[in-house]
């Protein structure tokens, strides 16, 4: 990695023929955790991969055991959370490193995306991340400092693939607080990320609502988790009573 002087790798999960996205830049070194669940053969573009790229297959399926998998064979110091439509701004490394380097003891620093051309997002231009703050984490904002893990790892029935389609982020950074570990979250625009509107959407469908419920309960416990999750539907009670979502809020708890 050019001119840098911290070990820094992104981590990027990728399925199948989502091999083709990512756009590498010469600063970044990268680790692509490819899943394969077509029985197509990549081999031929595998070796096109620039040199600072490392790639390993996997036949797993679902996003928290493809972001395990690069925490387990991660090589650096810090690794980023990717996924494989983001781009990396220019500044990104610069800030980066600067601020890793004044918070060593920084356990993940979290950085913000966005789909326009900003410098920083609104608001505080940092915040120390509590049990609450927390549910606002994206996954590719986060960078993290591997060897203050302590074995904590991306919880496999969360996330795209598995059981519960999200919410993986929100118990990774609480479990790291729970063992006394400190999360700074930065307004600092680092990456592009088309804007998605369906990420918008936790209210469509009874699953959804429930993955939120079980995100709260696994971090929080059983009787905050619920206390939790009903004041962030009272939250977001006008959004679901305009979407007629209330009856998949009851069902939610079934």
């Amino acid at each position: 990695m050019l001119g840098s002087t911290l070990k820094i790798e992104v981590g990027i999960s990728t399925l199948n023929d989502g091999i083709y996205n990512p756009k590498f830049r010469d600063d970044f070194n990268y680790l692509i955790i490819h899943q394969i669940s077509n029985d197509v053969d990549y081999s031929d573009y595998i070796q096109t991969l620039p040199k600072n790229v490392r790639y390993i297959k996997s036949n797993t399926v679902g996003l928290s055991k493809s972001r395990n998998l690069a925490i387990e064979n991660t090589n650096a110091e810090y690794l980023w959370i990717m996924d494989d439509d983001v781009g990396i701004h220019d500044s990104a490394l610069i800030y980066v490193e600067d601020y890793l380097r004044k918070h060593p003891k920084l356990s993940m620093l979290v950085v913000s995306h966005s789909h326009e051309e900003i410098e920083y997002l609104p608001g505080n231009k940092e915040q120390n991340i509590n049990k609450i703050s927390a549910a606002s984490i994206s996954s590719i904002d986060m960078i993290i400092k591997v060897d203050l893990l302590n074995g904590i790892r991306f919880n496999e029935n969360f996330g795209l693939g598995a059981k519960y389609v999200s919410g993986e982020e929100y118990i990774f950074a609480c479990n790291l607080l729970d063992k006394g570990k400190e999360i700074i979250k930065t307004r600092k625009v680092c990456t592009y990320h088309p804007l998605i509107s369906s990420g918008q959407d936790f209210y469509s469908t009874p699953i959804k609502l429930k993955t939120k419920l079980e995100m709260f309960k696994v971090a929080n416990g059983l009787i905050r988790g619920n206390l939790l999750y009903i004041l962030f539907c009272i939250k977001k009670i006008k959004i679901i009573y305009k979407k007629n979502a209330i009856k998949n809020v009851i069902k939610s708890f079934v």
